[in-house]
């Protein structure tokens, strides 16, 4: 039981990758108002750098711009007539653990999760001259169960998922301490009162 609650709790916390889709929607959101403003009906969008997340950053632009109604090309298909270029640098995409605290003196350990996404827009019409360059960000912000972090973090091949956690502050012996002197002091107060 304790395990089927477990998943179904898990299930309604983002994962950091769905979290980072939130924050690159969110640089995303007038990127296909901008297009049009051009007459940018069909583009091949070109992900320059190095960063291990470009195949995200792709797959979710050309989502967006699709529903936009925008058509994306692959630039090998558009050779013999080429269109418009959108090339997309992100600056960041990172998902980020913050302050670490506890909802009451005793209870579970909870984590801040940050979802960070900085992208360079530029639009290039078909000769290559620059329409368009435009720096757009967005930020995703939650609170997780200190637990559920590593399972939410994905797949360790992309580290842009899965920050470094902060050092257990409050932990080892000096937990437990004051945690019994709290129910100590309370079970004492209980007693003493009800002697007189």
């Amino acid at each position: 039981m304790y395990t089927i609650l477990m998943t179904v709790l898990l299930a309604l916390v983002p994962s950091n990758m769905e979290l980072a889709e939130d924050a690159l929607f969110l640089s995303l959101q007038e990127l296909p108002d901008s297009l049009s403003s051009y007459s940018a009906d069909e583009i091949v969008i070109d992900i320059i750098g190095e960063h291990s997340g470009n195949w995200f950053i792709k797959q979710t632009i050309s989502s967006i711009l699709h529903d936009n109604g925008i058509s994306i090309f692959e630039r090998d298909v558009r050779e013999d007539n080429p269109c418009m270029t959108l090339m997309i640098r992100p600056m960041e995409l990172v998902v980020e653990y913050g302050d670490v605290s506890r909802p009451w003196l005793i209870g579970n350990k909870r984590v801040e999760r940050i979802a960070k996404c900085e992208l360079s827009s530029t639009l290039l019409d078909a000769d290559g001259s620059i329409l368009m360059t435009v720096r757009s960000s967005g930020i995703e912000e939650d609170v997780i169960s200190w637990s559920d972090a590593e399972v939410l973090n994905g797949s360790v091949e992309w580290d842009w998922l899965s920050g470094d956690m902060p050092e257990n502050r409050g932990g080892g012996i000096l937990e437990p301490i004051i945690v019994s002197g709290v129910v100590a002091s309370l079970v004492y107060l209980f007693y003493s009162s009800r002697a007189e």
